[in-house]
């Protein structure tokens, strides 16, 4: 019995991780078995569900999986609509087929429209609220400038609020005979499209491509700090979601056999993100549920059962739904679902302290400097960083090079963190400059530092909470190898190296502070940098684990450039190490900790007292 119970938990574990596959399949086969039974006008409302559904797809990749709520998905899938739609009338008369022609030009010029705002929007690294109003700024320019354009192309007219008529409708038939498919062919034709167009974007979701956009979302800046240039791969995302919105346009445009400006008025806009919500924002197979039960709902109500009150019942019951369920239907379901689970992160409890192995962590760093090079010195000189009146560096200069590891100390708001922020990049100094052995970086962005050889763990452990222990460190492996089965050998070999063997398969969020010190510790150590930056990595930790980390940085400092910013004096006196004191952003004091210590300078700028103050 007790081995059928396990055997029943592990069919439930690998139907719960392959639930985005198993279940939008299942959808699919009813939905086409189910497409010549249908009464034709609901066949034909049906589709216009299915043609949502893709919409708001477009929308999640980018939202849901990206962290950019974009309201350019109704532009990208009006032009793409348009494109298509011209295309369609001009070469289906003579060759039939409209999907080959209207599809694809249809993705091409949404991926050329949302690729040109992309590159806008994160080049110029706007803040979220900035790129979400100037995607809807966007969209309204164009509902404008539609409403009176006018042009002919070939034998397409398109007549500004007159729109666009005369598109030929979905004809799978090659030949000027063939003909157009009824409202029960359309709606499996749609079906067909949009499961093609739903699987292929899972699979992508899930590559290496995806695993660095979910990344993204959910830390932008440690994404950056391992090397990725985020900058690419969010134009790349914003550039696929405008290709399905634009698929979604073309076959709107062949269903209707007519389009619009209303296409891109702010109703529309507005609707996509509700798909998203309702269904579930981040599982991609939501944006159809939710288009779906709104489409469905709507339909219903639209009957004469709501008695005339559609749009008041509609929008309470849409409240109530955003409301109670916090991550839509499949996320609802998928919280029920986990209560039948084991859980994971149980692993992460029964941890005891991280213990280190030195051995391993000696062969790891000879094989870092065998294949990334010998340690890098850092200097600045005269570095300068100012926020309005406050100036946290102040004209610090300063050499760090391989051999001993190197503490900076200090009162609060010395200045030991944005030091070490403007060393990295986080902050652009107005002046001064900023060299990696002989290579000024002071321009360089995050992501060139660190392929130039610079590690760094902020003050804050910076891990991904919502992947496992295993793949924060594959993903930081990842950045420097490009390779997935090297990137495997690395993280686990890093995973051995912190005692984590245990907790590989955890969630980062569930970890200890103490323990995602540690994590974030591994994924730097992963880069095999040169130069590694360490803002008060001792912080959460227990006394042993302390302890572990002196023996890691005493270590490091053997084979790179050690730099550690931390308060605690006891730590800093086991590294043995060359200390610096700031204060007030500028170079106060040197030496080793037991002179400083004695010094009464020093201690006046600690405590509190005397001149120094």
């Amino acid at each position: 019995m007790a081995s059928e119970a396990v055997g029943a938990i592990k069919m439930f574990q690998k139907l719960h991780k392959n639930a985005g596959l198993v279940f939008p399949t299942l959808a699919t086969i009813l939905a086409l078995s189910m497409a010549g039974f249908l009464d034709p006008y609901l066949a034909f409302v049906a589709t216009s569900w299915v043609i949502f559904g893709l919409l708001g797809l477009s929308l999640d990749v980018i939202w849901g999986r990206g962290g950019l709520l974009s309201l350019a998905q109704t532009a990208f899938y009006g032009l793409g609509g348009y494109f298509g739609a011209v295309i369609a009338i001009n070469l289906a008369p003579s060759t039939g087929m409209t999907l080959i022609w209207a599809l694809p030009s249809a993705a091409i010029f949404g991926a050329i429209i949302a690729a040109a705002l992309g590159y806008v929007i994160f080049f110029s690294r706007m803040g979220a609220l900035q790129s979400t109003i100037l995607s809807y700024t966007f969209t309204l320019l164009l509902w404008t400038v539609t409403q009176t354009f006018r042009l002919d192309v070939g034998t397409a007219v398109i007549g500004g609020d007159n729109g666009l008529s005369n598109i030929p409708g979905v004809i799978l038939g090659f030949g000027p005979d063939a003909d157009r498919l009824g409202p029960n062919g359309a709606f499996a034709a749609t079906v067909a499209v949009s499961a093609c167009v739903y699987f292929f974007t899972r699979w992508l979701m899930r590559s290496n491509f995806g695993k660095l956009v979910d990344c993204i979302r959910i830390d932008i800046e440690k994404t950056e700090l391992l090397g990725y240039d985020i900058r690419k791969v969010q134009v790349l995302n914003f550039a696929y979601s405008g290709a399905i919105a634009g698929i979604a346009g073309a076959m709107f445009a062949l269903w209707a056999n007519y389009l619009n400006p209303s296409i891109f008025s702010v109703q529309e806009a507005l609707l996509v993100p509700i798909y998203v919500l309702v269904g579930g924002l981040g599982t991609l197979s939501g944006a159809f549920l939710g288009a779906l039960a709104i489409g469905g709902l709507s339909f219903w109500l639209g009957g004469g059962a709501a008695g005339g009150q559609t749009t008041l019942i509609l929008g309470a019951v849409l409240v109530l739904l955003v409301l109670f369920l916090q991550n839509g239907f499949l996320g609802a379901l998928d919280k029920i679902w986990r209560l039948y689970l084991p859980d994971p992160n149980d692993a992460a409890r029964n941890a005891g302290a991280v213990k280190i192995d030195t051995d391993v962590l000696e062969d790891i760093l000879k094989d870092a400097t065998a294949h990334a090079g010998p340690a890098k010195s850092l200097s600045t000189d005269e570095a300068f960083k100012q926020f309005g009146g406050v100036i946290p560096v102040n004209k610090v200069t300063r050499d760090f090079v391989p051999g001993q590891p190197y503490a900076l100390i200090g009162p609060n708001g010395a200045g030991k963190s944005s030091f070490l922020k403007t060393c990295v990049g986080i902050y652009r100094p107005e002046g001064g400059s900023i060299l990696l052995d002989d290579d000024d970086i002071t321009k360089a962005p995050i992501f060139d530092r660190v392929h130039k050889g610079m590690g760094v763990k902020n003050q804050k452990p910076q891990v991904f909470g919502e992947i496992t222990v295993q793949e924060n460190l594959w993903i930081a492996a990842y950045a420097r190898t490009k390779n997935s089965a090297n990137a495997d050998k690395v993280s686990q070999r890093i995973l051995g190296m912190l005692g984590m063997d245990g907790q590989s398969a955890v969630q980062a969020s569930a970890l200890s502070h103490g323990q995602q010190q540690w994590l974030d510790i591994g994924m730097v150590l992963c880069l095999a940098p040169r130069v590694v930056l360490l803002d008060e990595p001792a912080a959460g930790m227990t006394n042993e684990e302390t302890r572990e980390l002196s023996l890691l940085v005493r270590t490091l400092a053997k084979h790179t450039t050690v730099v550690v910013v931390e308060h605690d004096m006891e730590f800093v006196r086991t590294l043995e190490g060359h200390v610096t004191v700031l204060h007030q952003g500028q170079l106060f004091a040197e030496g080793d900790i037991d002179t400083l210590r004695a010094n009464d300078a020093v201690l006046d700028v600690y405590l509190g007292r005397g001149e120094h103050v």
